[in-house]
């Protein structure tokens, strides 16, 4: 929010959304941009102290994130076993369009059929959402390394490309903790 925007006396503030909405008013102050601005600096800049320790560190969890054998593995053996129940499903179907089956009987194996081609299917979902979340996590914390790798000295002032590529979120309550995107938390105290 902008305060006093057509005066001398402007300033940008943030403030939580809901300060005055509902009947149960968030308590949480506000705080001036610059406060935050200073804080990510000081934060930031602990980073920078043990950034090769940090980057080393990502290194090796990059590493298991490109390591996808055990899920492809996995996609394998469900799209096996997917394969194994149509062909069970073309079996069935065939069996009972050639002679008359008892058909309490073939719906109950159908069933079983559906059941289980619908759990290999809710697996193979499972299994691609984990690639797709490490591939998002991985592309993450290569963009954060970067930003680390290319930051030489200590941060002296505010720099708006080096939040918005390191950042995830910021909360604010007593303290302001900044949440990383390689996933470390740092609390600051409000100045």
């Amino acid at each position: 929010k902008v305060w006093h925007s057509n005066s001398k006396y402007k300033r940008t503030i943030w403030q939580c959304n809901y300060k005055f909405k509902n009947e149960k008013k968030c308590k949480t102050p506000h705080i001036y941009e610059d406060q935050i601005k200073e804080a990510f600096i000081k934060a930031f800049n602990s980073l920078i102290e043990d950034k090769e320790e940090i980057i080393t560190g990502y290194e090796v969890i990059l590493e298991e994130l490109l390591d996808t054998t055990k899920l492809e593995k996995k996609v394998a053996n469900i799209q096996n076993e997917m394969e194994v129940v149509e062909e069970l499903f073309r079996k069935i179907v065939d069996e009972n369009s050639r002679k008359a089956m008892n058909q309490k009987e073939y719906s109950k194996r159908y069933n079983e059929l559906v059941g289980r081609y619908k759990k290999a299917q809710d697996e193979l979902n499972e299994v691609e959402e984990k690639q797709q979340e490490n591939k998002v996590r991985k592309d993450s914390i290569d963009t954060f390394i970067d930003r680390l790798k290319s930051q030489e000295t200590i941060l002296t002032e505010f720099d708006e490309a080096l939040w918005t590529s390191t950042i995830d979120k910021v909360v604010i309550e007593d303290d302001i903790t900044f949440y990383f995107r390689d996933g470390t938390k740092i609390k600051e105290e409000m100045i």
